[in-house]
Order: structure tokens, then sequence, then C-alpha cells
């Protein structure tokens, strides 16, 4: 007779199942898969049977699969952008993949995942990467009036000083934002003209070397002439010296710490004594 405890189920000894005086090992299932055991005895071989229920188990998969399918699908969801400026990270991821690569690397679903956005996101600015690109060379030219404005600010009056201070202000700028200064100036990508912002901000720099040249003519310190052919004369100079440099084509005159800024301080000298009055 086998025995069994007062709840009516097998006795079980350390874990096992003893029948007919004989034990066996009863499967264990984790509850969580197996809230419901009926147990029932095998009249042929007298050995207890241990049934879960089938739709328990398929019911508690199919609760795990889905949460790991609601959990794939939040993974993919793109990250809303918390910087409340959409405009100004994407033109920001923009610059950073300049350096990196220059505007080959530009790509307006690359900006987007950069600046941890949708795909979707980016067309609520730009049409199209010309666009974007249009606005990475408009914030360019901004932060290097800025740059030129503030070297401006530190130097005197004296107009061959200031003559260097937007040489100096130039030449640095290319050569820590070489890529920015290539695509600035490349005209391949975008064209200035179809786009008023961009023009404008360009413009604005300029407007500081006609500054320059039309206080050195009130002072009598340059010769008389257009402001923006002398101008014009001036940027050349800036210009050749800076992207000179950054394609390392001034060497050896550009070797050493202070080599370009040298080379462009040397420049500017030779420039002005060309406009200079004799």
């Amino acid at each position: 007779m086998n025995r069994s405890n007062s709840s009516g189920r097998p006795a079980t000894s350390g874990g096992f199942l003893m029948v007919g005086g004989m034990s066996s090992r009863r499967l264990d299932i984790p509850p969580t898969i197996a809230p419901r055991v009926v147990w029932q005895y095998d009249d042929s071989d007298n050995i207890i049977t241990q049934y879960v229920s089938v739709v328990n188990i398929v019911f508690i998969v199919n609760i795990q699969m889905g949460e790991e399918m609601n959990s794939a699908a939040d993974r993919q969801k793109p990250k809303p952008y918390h910087h409340g400026d959409l405009r100004h990270a994407l033109i920001q991821a923009g610059l950073e993949m300049l350096s990196e690569g220059g505007a080959a690397a530009l790509d307006l679903r690359k900006v987007a995942r950069k600046a941890g956005v949708s795909h979707a996101a980016p067309y609520r600015h730009f049409a199209d990467k010309q666009a974007l690109v249009a606005a990475i060379n408009e914030e360019g030219f901004r932060r290097l009036a800025e740059r030129i404005q503030s070297t401006l600010r530190e130097a005197s009056d004296d107009t061959l000083e200031q003559l260097q201070a937007i040489a100096r202000a130039y030449v640095q700028f290319a050569q820590e934002h070489s890529w920015l200064m290539r695509e600035m100036f490349s005209g391949l990508t975008v064209e200035r003209e179809a786009f008023p912002d961009l023009y404008t901000a360009s413009k604005a720099v300029f407007t500081f070397y006609m500054e320059v040249v039309k206080r050195g003519q009130e002072r009598g310190s340059l010769i008389d002439g257009d402001p923006g052919a002398l101008a014009g004369v001036l940027w050349s100079l800036l210009h050749g010296v800076a992207m000179l440099t950054i394609e390392n084509q001034m060497r050896p005159y550009t070797d050493g710490p202070d080599g370009a800024e040298r080379v462009t301080r040397f420049s500017v000298q030779m420039l002005y004594e060309g406009l200079g009055r004799k």
C-alpha cells in the first residue's frame, strides 16, 4: 500500500516521491510556469505521473514573449531630444561629422542618428542635404565673424595692427576648423545666393575687412580707392595663407609652433607696405 500524507497526496521524502516503499524523483517545475499540478496514478505500472496544465504554460509563455517584444520595440524607438532646439542640435551634429570626414560624411539620416532623434526629424528644418550644409556653413561664418570681432576689440586703433589682428584670427580659425573652412568656401555643395541667411552671414565677415580699410583711409594710413576692392585684396591674401597653411603647402615656412603666425604676419606686412602711402 502506498503511503500518503493527510492531504491525499503521495508522501515525499527529501524531495522524492514514496511509491510502494520505493522512491522516485519528482519533476520540479518553477511555480511561475506550473501554477497547477494534478496527481494521478498509472494503473498499469503503479507509477505516479505528473501532469502540468498545458493551457497555463501557453498562457505564461505568451505573456513572457509579449513582454520581450514590447521591450524590443521600446529599444527601437527613436530617442526623444531633450535639448529643446532641434535645429541647433542637428547643426552641431553636422559640424562634428564634418570634422570627422568632410562633407561626404554628411547625411540627414546619419546626422539624425548622431543627434539622437528620428530619421524624419531633420526634415522639420531642412528640405535636403544642401539645406543642412548651408546651415552649417552659415554657422561657420557666424563663428568666424565672432572670432574676428573679438580679436579686433583687443587690438589698438593702429591700422597695421588691426590688419594683423584680422589675419591672425582668420588663419587660426582655419587651422582649428579646417574641414569647416574648406566647406564654407568650396562652392561645390551649395551656392550662397540660394540661401539668404548664409549669404548674409558670409557678407558680415567681409564687412570687417572693409571697415578696417575705411578707417585706415580716414586716418590717411591707407591709399585711396574703392574700400571693397581693397578689402578684396586683403581677403585674398588672408584666404590664400589660411588654405595653403591647412593644406601644408607653405612648408617649411610654417614649420614650428609659431610658423603659421610668422608667415601670416609677414604676408600682411608686405601687403601693408604695398597699400601704404609712400
